[in-house]
């Protein structure tokens, strides 16, 4: 392999791995809110879904992107309050009920596309997001273009990684949401409500799992397709336990997947004659053997999966 082939590779990835990056950490910071407080949603696929084709129908009617992600966003929303009557309020298994909402959402998504174009029409095109150029800073040699040379949304996940980080680690609600995390019922003497904290947790997860969604439609794809999120609401979950339930290190955990992605997309075109299905499976490979490696050693929160029953 030449040095300018090498160059080449490592610039690509470089440019590519954020927006590939995006829409997992969208879903995966709000899943580690949501788990932080005790509350597992393995519906992340399914709310994703419905946030890609819900964005991609707002913008395609009102040409309106501000107002295509807020849709998708609230769609997970909504399906996270299901969530939350299932697994909070009438206290049934997490595990089922984000199961099912993956199905719902994975199914209702297709409906929903083919109902209004069909299923053998030419898949509509919207209006996307471009990228911003920060001046000064993306004149950084090498660096700066990549940096800070992203779309809004993307500036917008990176502030609200920082303000997540500062949240559940600098601030008494953030203690509060991380002690009914790991026993409610300490957290009920402190003066916590257990079940207003994982409602909020939750539903915050579900909307940011719907602007995950979004960022496919409205930033990398302009499109959608039935099932075009591909596992990758499920990898958002896998990474929180990579991440141990650190905004930080989720989003270093995205970074990495953006960046094998992106190889593996380099890699298909050079080198064809190996089997699509062996590249397609790199990520997916590295995100299990950084699971393995850094995340079985994680603690999870010791109330996560577990519903709080109130005494008394």
């Amino acid at each position: 392999m030449s040095s300018a082939l090498i160059v080449l590779i490592v610039t690509t990835v470089l440019i590519g791995m954020i927006p590939r990056a995006m829409p997992i950490f969208a879903a995966a910071i709000g899943e580690t809110v949501d788990q932080a407080a005790g509350t597992l949603n393995l519906g992340v696929e399914g709310m994703m879904l419905m946030g890609a084709v819900i964005g991609l129908l707002v913008d395609y009617y009102t040409h309106n992107l501000v107002l295509a992600f807020l849709a998708a966003g609230f769609i997970g929303l909504a399906f996270s309050v299901i969530h939350g009557i299932v697994s909070i309020t009438m206290r049934l298994d997490q595990v089922v009920s984000g199961t099912a909402l993956w199905f719902i959402g994975w199914g209702i998504s297709g409906v929903i596309y083919a109902s209004i174009f069909g299923i053998s029409s030419t898949p509509p095109t919207v209006l996307t997001l471009r990228a911003v150029y920060i001046p000064y800073l993306s004149s950084i040699p090498f660096f700066g273009k990549f940096i800070f040379g992203e779309d809004p949304m993307a500036y917008i996940l990176v502030v609200l990684l920082i303000v997540i980080q500062y949240f559940l680690f600098h601030t008494k609600q953030g203690l509060n949401l991380r002690t009914v995390g790991n026993d409610p019922r300490v957290a009920e003497i402190m003066g916590v409500n257990p079940i207003l904290y994982r409602y909020a947790a939750l539903l915050f997860g579900g909307f940011m799992a719907g602007i995950g969604g979004a960022y496919l439609t409205l930033v990398i794809v302009g499109s959608f397709y039935f099932d075009m999120t591909a596992g990758i609401g499920f990898i958002a979950v896998a990474l929180v336990y990579f991440g141990k339930w650190n905004p930080w290190r989720v989003f270093a955990g995205t970074l990495i997947f953006g960046a094998v992605y992106v190889f593996y997309l380099m890699m298909e075109s050079i080198y064809p004659a190996i089997p699509y299905d062996f590249y397609q499976m790199l990520p997916y490979l590295a995100t299990l053997v950084m699971i393995l490696v850094i995340g079985a050693r994680a603690k999870a929160p010791t109330a996560l999966t577990l519903p709080y029953i109130k005494e008394g």
